[in-house]
């Protein structure tokens, strides 16, 4: 399954999904992980207020079921649902790795019915 990162020094969970100066986008399943792409933003805008901020961090999720973020605004959280892209923020502030890892090992355990579900969709979207 696509998942992002919302990571501001491209080594933890560690940024807002609007403040985000990086969104690393990775594919992840039982077997492993790889990274796939960073899409990366100007730094030095307006961070409150600039609604429009969001609309590249949006074209950038794209094909993205989750991102692992510090937190989202009401109005992040009003595009992700409409993209039907879920915000993680259990591993705000831990390395990307470790959340990365227990993705994977949520999908090679147990995986709850919506992340069993969500790597079946990606599946067929990315074959």
């Amino acid at each position: 399954m696509r998942v992002a990162i919302a990571t501001q020094d491209l080594a933890r969970v560690d940024a807002h999904l609007g403040w985000a100066r990086h969104l690393m986008v990775y594919d992840v399943s039982a077997e492993g992980y790889r990274h796939l792409r960073t899409a990366s933003f100007r730094a030095g805008l307006r961070q409150d207020g600039d609604h429009d901020k969001l609309a590249a961090r949006f074209k950038a999720l794209t094909g993205c079921s989750l991102v692992f973020v510090v937190d989202v605004g009401p109005e992040g959280e009003h595009g992700l649902a409409a993209r039907r892209i879920a915000p993680l923020r259990q591993f705000a502030g831990q390395p990307i790795a470790l959340a990365l890892d227990a993705l994977q090992d949520s999908l090679r355990r147990n995986p709850s019915r919506w992340l069993r579900s969500q790597e079946q969709q990606d599946r067929r979207i990315h074959r």
